[in-house]
């Protein structure tokens, strides 16, 4: 028991403000170092899901015949050794022949070149066409039989390598990256609507609303989702919209489950007897009392939802019943590196690694939320 001295003034006692649950869990999750650096890892995957194709010198749909299947390197392709080759394939395509050696000087090319009838600037267009490549220029001779052709090495840089038709992994990665979260937080999102307010309803009216909503949960919990997703491919036909619909369709059961366990539990506190009792509606007790009260749980169940959301998508897209091409997810680029990962590792190492980092943030942040959020740890 603390003594206080009638005698000091009132204003020297120190006031110390409150603080709230939302606050208190704040506080908790940011001295948890795993959900802090997870956050942060998601962040970082967030901006190059959005920016990083914008970024990327190599659009994702962009094919290189020239670089089909060529591997992770820090080194600029083409390299030395192909330039030759490359450039002996061209003129051939041209109908030209080298009358001399070239004369490769940085990232210029210089070749003396015949022809078996008159050339003109048309050849040209085949050096355009080329990956290799760029800026052609022609100095022809008066017969038009012989010139000099000058060149420059279009230089490329394929950081995680390109796949079976020359597309630069690391920009479809990215793109995979985007629509791997985005359809993962829009079925979350779908989900988190659907299940927060089937369930606090149910939870609150109880009796035979109860029942008979939870009788639906059960029969909706005995479809198969393999077979849902492909009936409403069926009828609705192949489209992203139509996956994150069908992934949310089927998730929000389980939300609903958990807001009706604590819905069940909260209307029997005196807060919401309070409520009731000064005449409030039951969607006001609903929105004002009952929901905010069960977000708790309910963030906490919402990242592990992501999680397995974007694994829902990865495993329809490994089906062949997802994504397609051009566009491209996680899952679609995983698929395609099994079946290429002994000749071409790196299709499938890199997706596959990239999903892992974004489940394990995930799963860690969920980790972190439920030890902040838990109210036997305040």
């Amino acid at each position: 028991m603390t003594d206080v001295d009638p005698t000091m003034p009132a204003q020297q006692y120190t006031t110390v403000a409150g603080r709230s649950l939302w606050q208190d869990a704040w506080l908790r999750l940011r001295r948890n170092r795993a959900a802090v650096a997870s956050a942060l890892v998601l962040l970082l995957f967030t901006l190059a899901g959005i920016f990083g194709p914008m970024i990327s010198p190599h659009p994702y749909d962009k094919i290189y015949p020239q670089f089909v299947r060529v591997a992770p390197s820090l080194e600029a392709y083409p390299r030395a050794d192909t330039i030759l080759p490359g450039l002996e394939r061209e003129l051939a395509r041209a109908r030209l022949a080298a009358s001399g050696e070239p004369e490769i000087s940085g990232n210029d090319v210089v070749v003396d070149f015949t022809a078996q009838r008159p050339t003109d600037e048309r050849v040209l267009r085949y050096f355009q066409r080329s990956d290799l490549f760029g800026n052609p220029k022609i100095e022809l001779a008066e017969d038009g039989l012989s010139g000099r052709l000058t060149l420059s090495v279009t230089r490329n840089y394929f950081l995680l390598g390109t796949d079976n038709l020359g597309r630069d992994m690391m920009t479809r990665i990215f793109i995979g990256v985007r629509m791997s979260l985005a359809i993962g937080l829009l079925a979350s999102a779908m989900a988190l609507v659907l299940g927060v307010s089937y369930g606090a309803v149910s939870g609150y009216l109880g009796g035979r609303v109860d029942n008979v909503m939870m009788r639906l949960v059960d029969i909706l919990y005995s479809l198969p989702f393999i077979f849902f997703v492909i009936l409403m491919l069926v009828f609705f036909g192949r489209s992203i919209f139509i996956i994150f619909i069908a992934i949310g369709a089927t998730e929000w059961l389980d939300m609903a489950r958990i807001v009706r366990g604590q819905t069940l539990s909260l209307k029997r506190q005196e807060f919401v007897q309070a409520a009731e009792a000064l005449g409030a509606t039951r969607r006001g007790i609903i929105t004002r009392h009952i929901i905010p009260n069960a977000l708790g749980p309910v963030i906490v169940f919402v990242t592990l939802l992501v999680p397995k959301a974007i694994l829902l998508e990865s495993l329809l897209s490994f089906l062949g019943l997802g994504v397609q091409d051009p566009l491209t997810s996680l899952g679609l680029l995983i698929s395609e590196g099994a079946q290429n990962m002994r000749g071409a590792s790196w299709q499938l190492v890199w997706p596959a690694a990239t999903l892992t980092v974004i489940l394990f943030a995930l799963n860690f942040l969920g980790d972190g939320l439920r030890d902040s959020l838990d109210p036997k740890d305040r």
